[in-house]
């Protein structure tokens, strides 16, 4: 009798052991590979550069380079390719959808037109149209090279869609366009927009659209931010011709904080280089940068790898689940290993001015890290879906080609690429914002944004060098906030702080 019971306790155990298996099983995340280098043979071209967008009724369209001559633009064609999802995230059109392809015939050893190759596609899909952008780094010329100057630049193609990514217009050159912006000031030799999610403002809108931010990778000093208020048929410098947010940076992002100010977040080793912008005048642009400051996420059990690999910062509306305080959350994603490998996520709380006042505040105590990958992992693209799970795509399991040389003219005699034929299964995950931060946060759009801006404008204000009477006037006009401020009343706010005249007064 006693064997049979112990048999049936061992059975009972046993089965509660594979249901438990099951249950953790059923909750991780489900993968999704939406372009395959691992899948492809060697006359199949490796994939890289994933970005994620999410616009009108909550599509998602997720974009990759489609590597033809197996690595960057510059050493022969490459093409732009996107996948669409209408139920966030669960299925994916069946095959790509071609953006804009290179031609390769068209490689030339004296100037490469922009047809040869579209390559680190950067994509938004506007919120309110079923209009869709992509920046392309187009032609053939490399980044790096000394004969690639302002001259014969990178060239940088718009490619628009105005069915929300299903068919695409022919790339447009806006080259001298982005160019000629800093030709006054400080010049670039070369320069590409940051491949990924280029970000539509929360708040800033110019008649039809939100404001659009994308960052650009330049040499000389660093990264450079222009913004389009017509969806990127025009642009503008993010504080004029001069402005130089991150000498020292590589590929970089952008993002915005609650109150309207612009980070920059740049790829460099050992974590993130960030800037941030505020605004005097946001409708003409006028304001200044911060001075550049490294996060490095210290303190933690992970650290961004000294592999510098592009990552991408989102900042969420939430909920803290142990108090139900709503506030905001800001995610950085970058690789953790000794290389490129271990891609995740770091998280910060923005509850308070000690979290936001200024870059210093911003770039420090980072809460925690959630691990998404512990294998060879590069760049990713993060995105707050329209059901409030977050997109993640990603780079994963490197794949090496090995030996086949790429189809390159006599422009690149050598026909050396930079990744050999190298690519990635580029991955697409849905995760809880309780996933990421450990059961601390949810998302929760009921975040009443002006009551959240009087409490840190009010402590500003106190920590400020107004006299008490100034204060009293600020306060009395930052107490006027209803719970979706205009972009002119945090200028004016902004304005006195600086000891100015409100511009409405």
């Amino acid at each position: 009798m006693k064997t049979r019971l112990c048999l049936f306790a061992v059975m009972l155990l046993t089965t509660a052991s594979a249901w438990a298996g099951d249950a953790e099983e059923s909750n991780k995340p489900q993968r999704t590979t939406l372009f395959s280098t691992l899948k492809g043979r060697m006359d199949i071209p490796p994939y890289r550069i994933p970005g994620i967008t999410c616009g009108k009724d909550g599509r998602l369209i997720a974009s990759a380079a489609r590597l033809v001559c197996g690595t960057d633009p510059g050493f022969g064609q490459v093409d732009c390719v996107v996948k669409i999802s209408d139920d966030n995230g669960l299925t994916w059109s069946d095959k790509e959808i071609d953006v804009a392809v290179g031609d390769a015939s068209l490689i030339n050893n004296v100037k490469t037109p922009m047809e040869a190759a579209y390559g680190d596609p950067a994509i938004v899909m506007d919120r309110e149209h079923n209009e869709v952008l992509v920046m392309a780094v187009a032609g053939c010329t490399v980044y790096t090279n000394s004969t690639t100057n302002r001259q014969n630049p990178n060239m940088i193609a718009a490619i628009r869609s105005l069915d929300g990514g299903e068919t695409w217009q022919q790339p447009v050159d806006q080259t001298e366009d982005i160019y000629g912006l800093f030709d006054s000031g400080k010049p670039m030799a070369a320069a590409f927009v940051g491949g990924g999610r280029i970000f539509q403002s929360r708040i800033v809108k110019a008649g039809d659209y939100y404001r659009i931010y994308a960052a650009l990778a330049a040499r000389p000093n660093g990264n450079r931010v222009i913004y389009s208020d017509d969806f990127g048929r025009t642009w503008n410098a993010l504080g004029g011709a001069s402005a130089m947010p991150v000498p020292n940076g590589d590929e970089p992002k952008c993002e915005e904080l609650p109150d309207g100010r612009v980070i920059i977040t740049s790829r460099t080793s050992g974590g993130r280089l960030l800037n941030i912008y505020t605004y005097t005048n946001t409708k003409t642009g006028a304001g200044k940068w911060e001075v550049e400051t490294k996060a490095t996420m210290s303190g933690l059990s992970a650290s961004p790898s000294s592999n510098p690999t592009n990552g991408e910062m989102l900042i969420v509306p939430a909920k803290r689940l142990s108090d139900s305080k709503r506030l905001y959350v800001a995610l950085q994603s970058v690789p953790t290993g000794t290389g490129r490998n271990d891609v995740g996520i770091f998280f910060k709380e923005l509850a308070d001015i000690n979290d936001i006042r200024n870059l210093a505040a911003f770039s420090a105590g980072w809460d925690g890290f959630y691990q998404v990958s512990t294998t060879a992992s590069a760049y990713s693209s993060i995105e707050l879906q329209a059901d409030d799970k977050i997109a993640f795509f990603y780079e994963e399991t490197l794949t090496k080609w090995g030996t086949k040389p790429n189809p390159v003219s006599t422009s690149f005699p050598t026909g050396a690429g930079t990744h050999n034929f190298d690519g990635f299964e580029n991955i697409y995950l849905a995760l809880d914002l309780e996933t990421i931060t450990c059961g601390k946060y949810s998302v929760c759009h009921k975040v009443n944004r002006g009551k959240y801006l009087k409490k840190f404008f009010c402590a500003l204000i106190d920590e400020s060098n107004l006299t008490s009477k100034e204060k009293a006037s600020a306060k009395a006009y930052v107490k006027k906030l209803r719970a979706e401020p205009t972009a002119e009343q945090i200028d004016a706010i902004y304005a006195l702080l600086a000891g100015k005249e409100r511009a409405d007064k």
